[in-house]
């Protein structure tokens, strides 16, 4: 039996974290390889060259332990992470409870199921696993894997705060949704002063806004651009209205959708993201109008852009004045406690997410006409070249062959 596999951290004289003596090594093999016991296996010098290249290479840290849990070799990178010296034939438990002040001595089978190691602002992840596949690999031997996964820890940690941020921000419209219920159970006329279903209402789509805007941030952190795929705006642009028709009715508004043809205006993007953008538009213009007025909808084609126009007759919108092309949206989510403009803020995003924009302008009807404009993938159609009426009285004779 190999020395290192029986009991190499016993010796009296060794205490954990200090060098034992150097095992003996066969001639040919780098004695850092895989330590003294990768001798026993033979491997050659180019295996082993080999081996201590991949080690060195790894982005982990790689350790191997014997199979009493004492420390074979250590590559660099592991060292370099752990900041802390693993000379052979020490307790790897024992080292790292000592290291890291941890409460207990993690074994080797509390490594396997992986354990997070959490220093100043640096986070690791460390686990173990069997080395029988690794070349070279005593029986009974451990690798343990050491990651830096600081950059994970740390989005995590950002959007577990955004997850307490917005709770914070839900508690407030949620609580007064509540005590307008109960209001309305115990004394209808006073639920009717304080705004009754209406005030309800608007604080359900501020709710519904800040979840919306959470989920859109949550997304965009890690978009492919294999998320994009190619749609059909106009097809989507009829399910919107057909979805909105119910609001549209429960607020008095006449919706009404022109298109001016039935071919298909194509665009790349996240259909569901742009959808819930023009679907945000239409709904505050909706709701935004008077009982008995008409918001409409049509979309157009212009300048390599796909635009969707929504016209209002609501009176404008605070601080647009005629003349002017509004395109932040940013003041408008502070104006009112149910945050008014909040799902025109996310409109933007979404559409400056596809290379796109959302501008508003005075549409001279009493009220504000608002433009989604992205990227079409539908070919540009050509210009016909101007003719003169002298050239069309000559091509029209030589085809009657005058």
């Amino acid at each position: 039996m190999n020395e290192s596999h029986t009991q190499p951290h016993s010796r009296p004289d060794v205490q954990p974290g200090q060098q034992s003596e150097p095992r003996p090594t066969q001639p040919g093999l780098p004695a850092d390889a895989c330590g003294g016991g990768a001798a026993d296996r033979g491997l050659s010098d180019d295996e082993a060259r080999r081996l201590r290249g991949t080690l060195r290479g790894l982005p982990c840290g790689v350790i191997v332990l014997d199979r009493a849990g004492a420390v074979v070799h250590a590559n660099a990178r592991s060292l370099e992470i752990l900041a802390m010296t693993l000379p052979a034939g020490v307790d790897f438990s024992v080292a790292l409870s000592e290291r890291f002040e941890m409460t207990d001595v993690p074994r080797l089978r509390d490594l396997e199921a992986g354990r997070e190691v959490r220093v100043d602002d640096s986070t690791f992840w460390i686990q173990a696993g069997p080395a029988g596949a690794c070349a070279g690999a005593g029986v009974g031997e451990s690798v343990i894997a050491v990651t830096d996964v600081t950059p994970f820890a740390r989005s995590l940690d950002e959007r577990a705060m955004s997850l307490r941020f917005l709770l914070h921000d839900l508690r407030s419209p949620l609580n007064s949704i509540s005590a307008l219920t109960q209001l309305d159970a115990s004394d209808p006329e006073a639920f009717e002063r304080c705004g009754g279903m209406q005030q309800i209402t608007a604080l359900a789509q501020y709710v519904l806004s800040l979840g919306e805007q959470f989920i859109f941030s949550s997304v965009t952190e890690h978009l492919q651009a294999r998320d994009f795929k190619r749609f059909d705006l106009r097809a989507t642009l009829r399910q919107i209205i057909s979805q909105l028709e119910v609001t549209a009715v429960y607020c008095g508004v006449a919706l009404h959708l022109w298109l001016p043809d039935s071919a298909p205006l194509w665009v790349s993007g996240m259909r569901n993201f742009v959808a819930r953008a023009v679907q945000n538009v239409i709904d505050n213009a909706v709701r935004a109008s008077p009982r008995g007025e008409a918001v409409t909808v049509s979309i157009r084609q212009a300048d390599g852009f796909a635009e969707v126009v929504v016209d209002d007759r609501a009176g404008g919108l605070p601080g647009l004045v005629d003349g002017d092309r509004l395109t932040d949206f940013e003041k408008l989510g502070k104006r009112t406690a149910t945050g008014f403009g909040l799902g025109l803020k996310l409109a933007v995003q979404i559409v400056g997410m596809h290379g796109g924009a959302l501008y508003a302008e005075l549409n001279g009807q009493g009220g504000t006409m608002f433009v989604l404009r992205l990227p079409c993938l539908n070919p540009v159609a050509a210009k016909p070249h101007a003719t003169s009426l002298v050239d069309a009285d000559r091509a029209l004779r030589a085809a009657r062959g005058e």
